[in-house]
């Protein structure tokens, strides 16, 4: 009878070990995510995991971080997102070299979290952040990028995934000139999708201004329909900061669309972004039988003003471990479990390495049935010995043995 595990032996709440092949999933997957960001022309930076308190700015992002005390006592923070301590590296070590910047990452990232939320503790961001450049075409190419990289790894638009798109500074610019005394109110509720909240404000307002605050969140469909910004532009009419926020909207969808993703493309005006540092085009992506989002990214033209460079913004992050449990399953990947104590065996191992064939060699002479039960439990298709003419292949599932020459194994067991 196995002893019971004490708790401090146990993985912390919120957080969890990852095995094989689940663990192979995410790291092929993330591998591939950061192929598509290099293809692109992004470089991978490295952060640390902590951060001053002061870096992080936002309260939302602040509650939810892992705090601790260096030993000069100052606050430190496990970083609860990667998007503020990229802007911080740009500020701080960039700023001698001429913008735009390019760069890209993929990293873990730590928040407290209630019980039974479904949310995790402990998670890894793959994303991009183009700094330097306040062109809608910016915003067109990440988010082409984030559909590149989806379709790259089997979603399909419109059937697997649905990029949702929203300009957070229409709303923002219709309330600052409509209903000033309730914009700060009105945008809280919206970004926590309480539209119930929204239109219990709206009570407080004229017939008319109450009617459009409570109507544009709803203004959602098709970005390759016209119509959904035909409705908006009607509240755009006498009030430049949303007109000059459709404007933008408007070219994004044209980049959009000569790059050939408008089809994964949906429209929200009622989406303004989770966090407060957003100021212009703003996305999530949603994925079939997920209830949470897979990934967000958005315009932040001040964010980096708090590191004393005003440079404009654009991003994304992807959760890793949502995409990847949304991912159509693949074949696994095809290994041999090499059976033998010998010399034999060794040089055998390393010969089939050689011609690409992943190989596990079991340093011992097992019979054929216990190593068959451990190719299995590693995922291995295939129990092989060493044979003077070449390597004897067993199908891990069972089956009869058959000798192939060395230079037939490979592709034996890789078809």
């Amino acid at each position: 009878m196995r002893e019971k595990i004490p708790r401090k032996f146990s993985t912390t709440p919120g957080t969890r070990d990852v095995l094989p092949p689940e663990s192979t999933r995410l790291l092929d997957a993330q591998a591939k995510v950061l192929g598509r960001f290099r293809l692109h022309g992004f470089r991978e930076v490295v952060t640390p995991a902590l951060e001053y308190s002061e870096v992080v700015e936002e309260p939302k992002l602040r509650d939810s971080a892992f705090k601790l005390f260096d030993t000069d006592n100052q606050m430190l923070l496990l970083r609860p997102e990667v998007t503020t301590p990229v802007a911080r590296l740009v500020a701080q070590r960039l700023r001698n070299s001429p913008p735009p910047y390019k760069l890209s990452y993929s990293l873990p990232v730590y928040r407290r979290t209630g019980v039974g939320r479904g949310q995790s503790a402990e998670f890894r961001q793959a994303g991009v952040e183009a700094v330097g450049s306040a062109s809608p075409g910016e915003d067109a190419g990440t988010i082409a990028l984030l559909v590149d990289v989806l379709r790259t790894l089997g979603l399909r638009p419109g059937t697997d995934f649905v990029l949702v798109l929203g300009q957070a500074a229409f709303y923002r610019g219709y309330l600052n000139g409509a209903a000033p005394g309730v914009a700060a109110e009105v945008l809280a509720a919206l970004a926590d999708k309480d539209l119930v909240r929204v239109d219990e404000i709206s009570h407080s307002l004229q017939p008319e201004v109450a009617a459009s605050v409570r109507d544009i969140p709803r203004l959602v469909g098709p970005a390759a329909d016209g119509s959904v910004l035909e409705r908006a532009e009607g509240y755009a009419m006498q009030n430049g900061e949303a007109a000059a926020a459709l404007e933008n909207l408007r070219s994004i969808l044209d980049h959009l669309q000569v790059l050939g993703c408008l089809d994964a493309v949906m429209l929200d005006f009622g989406l303004i972004g989770r966090h407060d540092y957003y100021t212009g085009a703003v996305y999530e992506v949603y994925a079939s039988g997920l209830g949470f989002t897979v990934a967000n990214g958005g315009r932040y033209d001040n964010l980096l003003r708090r590191f004393g460079e005003p440079l404009p913004a654009t991003g994304f992050a992807i959760s890793l471990e949502r995409l990847v449990s949304v991912l159509p399953e693949g074949e696994p990947a095809p290994l041999l479990v090499l059976v033998g104590a010998s010399v034999e065996a060794t040089r055998a191992a390393g010969r089939l390495r050689g011609s690409g064939v992943p190989v596990l060699h079991l340093a011992e002479d097992l019979p054929q049935a216990e190593a068959a039960e451990y190719a299995r439990s590693v995922d291995a298709g295939w129990v092989g010995y060493p044979a003077p003419d070449g390597v004897k292949l067993v199908p891990a599932t069972g089956g009869e043995p058959e000798i192939f020459p060395p230079e037939a194994v490979a592709a034996r067991v890789l078809s």
